[in-house]
């Protein structure tokens, strides 16, 4: 038996919101569905290891206490990434989740 589902009406773009340092390592952005209000998330990752893309050339220090590694964090019991499907955008790829929206919960 199936159940029918509402068309998910999904952002068309997604914001920068990953430490001033890293803008693109972290977008979001606000899907709807039967008018609840869901975070679309961005995590750009690594393709060979399935961790986060963090830039090279920036110290580990920049990314501390932002919510990538909060989110990070949260996801490490939860989610195996290594068998995550990425979702190439022009930064990178990106691994997707869908949270529902509660205010402030990337600001």
């Amino acid at each position: 038996m199936t159940i029918p589902f509402p068309t998910p009406q999904w952002p068309s773009v997604l914001l920068e919101v990953g430490p001033e340092a890293d803008r693109a390592i972290l977008l979001r952005g606000t899907a709807e569905i039967a008018g609840a209000l869901y975070d679309v998330i961005a995590i750009r990752m690594d393709p060979i290891s399935m961790t986060a893309d963090f830039r090279t050339d920036l110290p580990r220090q920049a990314y501390a206490g932002s919510a990538v590694q909060d989110i990070l964090e949260d996801l490490a019991g939860h989610v195996e990434m290594t068998d995550a499907a990425l979702v190439h955008l022009p930064p990178g790829g990106y691994v997707m989740l869908m949270i529902p929206a509660v205010e402030g919960t990337l600001d």
